[in-house]
């Protein structure tokens, strides 16, 4: 496939780049969207096009990619049982996305283990429309910009320095999601009881019989 993309015009890889980009910011996974890439970053070396070009189109695949996403997973939610939905658009979940949300768009852009959960995620749960649009744009901006002036200036070998460092950092990622999780879990628990026995009181409360004073006690 590199062989095919090294051999296609400069029109063509750009294309190729936002067609693969595209794809990529829907949250599709396993797109190799790096490889057209690399074949544009010789193209500027060749003076065939411009870094400036191939940023652009790569940033206009990902960014609309990430929308159209963003709406499949916000139209997907409503053919779901309406408990998945009222989990998906709980307060709790708002609150999380209220606070995370931006930082969570813009990096799942470029770590590929959270760009699906995050654009599906922010779609089904009712995040803000405009404020994804200017995350997910910065996101894709960082995204593109960054890896293609990177692939321009360095080579493939900037990949392999890039997949070691995130398998040394994977483990460490992993642990500390691993205590988030558990913490998470460990707190909801805890309130738990607190909150049953307040229902359980108003409960009480609402079923306690209003009783009325016989004649004599109103003497």
């Amino acid at each position: 496939m590199t062989a095919w993309l090294d051999s296609l015009p400069p029109l063509w890889l750009h294309l190729t780049t936002f067609i693969m980009m595209f794809l990529e910011g829907m949250g599709i996974p396993g797109i190799p969207g790096v490889l057209p890439m690399l074949a544009l970053a010789e193209s500027i070396h060749a003076g065939q096009t411009t870094l400036l070009e191939a940023i652009a189109w790569g940033v206009a695949g990902n960014w609309l990619g990430s929308l159209l996403g963003y709406r499949l997973a916000a139209s997907a939610l409503k053919r779901l049982p309406r408990s998945w939905q009222r989990i998906a658009r709980s307060p709790r979940t708002a609150g999380i996305m209220r606070r995370w949300g931006g930082i969570a768009v813009i990096v799942s852009r470029t770590i590929g283990s959270l760009r699906t959960p995050v654009t599906l995620y922010a779609g089904a749960s009712g995040y803000p429309w405009r404020s994804y649009l200017g995350f997910s744009f910065l996101g894709a901006l960082l995204h593109v910009g960054l890896w293609q002036t990177l692939l321009w200036r360095f080579g493939p070998e900037i990949l392999q320095s890039f997949e070691h460092a995130q398998a040394r950092l994977l483990p460490y990622l992993a642990g500390l999601l691993g205590v988030g999780v558990l913490w998470f879990l460990l707190r909801r628990r805890l309130k738990q009881p607190t909150a049953e026995g307040a229902a359980e009181q108003e409960t009480e409360r609402q079923e306690e019989p209003t009783r009325r004073p016989h004649a004599s006690e109103r003497s």
